[in-house]
């Protein structure tokens, strides 16, 4: 959910936003327009080898020097990942590397665990001449850090991403820092995870595993505005004015997941109707086609009680383990996604765990920087930059926790 300039531009008539005149009237076609405008030619390189033979998880299938985007040279790969039931499955991600010469020991990696940019085949972030949001990427290239950017298993590829399905999301960003070592082995084996919003519940993942099955070389997670709290934030999108899509691409992603789990009986005839945007449309195309649908426009009741549906949400949800650290909690007090008190009730529950958490709060900061406001990842990026050097440079992090 990072960097969405054009975002929200067909909802500010429900939500009050300010937004330019000019977006205001950018439908779901103009959406589509700017998408293709950004996107990058989706060649072969995408299409997973069928049947796939199987093979280790972090293992290469094949690798392309590219020069397709807009931050400069990237390695684009794929690889093997594993699904939430440990199926075998190809996923794709993108590495950048600083220039210069390689640091003693390999460039220090940060591994991008992106927040949600659709559920389509064509919103893949390294299908974006931007990479989503590659400058801020790039803050971290130009500081000395390579960054590991997987797309998660799905998008780019078969289009079937296992939305907020926290085991499957966390081996993609697992086995993505496996494979780039492997294809680029001037990259440290020591890293940082960094997951915003989406990427924030998957990272959250991978920190819970971390106590249990460390992975070599990790040293600790930055999460910003994290989707930990699966069935609240759920309630709240559905809720929200402009939001609608996010209910929309979450039990179509639940159902990729887990069959019995029914977008039709969720998602009121009107909001079903539309569900077929979201497989050619991304994030910003999504939110205009269902931006006039809010509340019982959008969601039937089995959106509250379907069993499936809600144990989907309550086993993805994260926050309730201890997390492996450090971990740099940061929240943007604006936020209208994931509301502040929500993580409130994290930071105190990891706090109670005995996480070893920094928790930091930004008045002003939405979700996501917009035309009109700036969103934490861009606000907090010095903070981020200060946090991760420190990890790298083996600095004790500090604790927010009082107990």
């Amino acid at each position: 959910m990072r960097h969405l300039i054009t975002l929200i531009a067909a909802a500010t008539a429900v939500t009050g936003l300010a937004a330019p005149a000019q977006a205001a009237d950018c439908d779901v076609q103009c959406q589509l327009d700017l998408q293709h405008q950004n996107a990058v030619p989706r060649t072969s390189f995408y299409d997973a080898p069928a049947p796939l033979p199987w093979a280790p998880a972090g293992s290469v299938i094949r690798k392309q020097a590219t020069s397709d985007y807009t931050a400069g040279p990237a390695t684009r790969i794929m690889y093997h990942s594993r699904t939430s039931t440990g199926r075998d499955v190809a996923a794709t991600a993108v590495v950048l590397v600083p220039e210069g010469k390689t640091p003693a020991g390999g460039w220090p990696v940060v591994v991008d665990a992106h927040g949600s940019s659709g559920i389509g085949r064509p919103c893949a972030p390294s299908l974006m001449k931007d990479l989503y949001h590659g400058n801020q990427m790039m803050d971290f290239v130009n500081r000395g850090f390579a960054v590991v950017a997987p797309d998660y298993a799905g998008l780019g590829t078969d289009g079937r991403p296992e939305l907020v399905n926290k085991t499957a999301e966390s081996n993609d960003v697992i086995y993505a820092q496996q494979a780039a070592r492997r294809v680029r082995p001037d990259l440290s084996s020591r890293w940082v995870l960094w997951g915003h919003s989406q990427g924030g519940g998957a990272a959250m993942g991978v920190a819970e595993r971390q106590r249990l099955r460390p992975q070599p070389g990790y040293l600790g997670t930055v999460l910003t505005s994290p989707v930990a709290n699966l069935s609240e934030v759920v309630d709240h999108v559905a809720a929200t004015p402009g939001y609608g899509a996010f209910a929309a691409m979450i039990a179509q992603g639940a159902h990729f997941s887990d069959p019995r789990i029914q977008p039709r009986r969720l998602l009121t005839p009107e909001a079903y109707d539309r569900i077929g945007i979201t497989a050619i449309g991304c994030l910003s195309a999504a939110f205009t086609a269902y931006a006039d649908l809010t509340g019982p426009q959008l969601v039937t009741p089995a959106y509250s009680t379907d069993p499936a549906f809600r144990k989907y949400l309550l086993v993805n949800s994260a926050g309730t383990q201890k997390l492996g650290g450090p971990v740099l909690l940061l929240q943007g007090e604006a936020d209208t996604v994931v509301p502040v008190g929500v993580t409130d009730q994290i930071a105190t529950a990891q706090c109670r765990l005995g996480t070893r958490l920094t928790y930091k709060t930004y008045p002003g900061l939405e979700h996501d920087t917009y035309p009109w406001v700036q969103g934490i990842d861009d606000g907090a990026m010095p903070d981020i930059l200060a946090w991760t050097a420190d990890r790298f440079a083996g600095r004790a992090a500090a604790t927010s926790c009082t107990r």
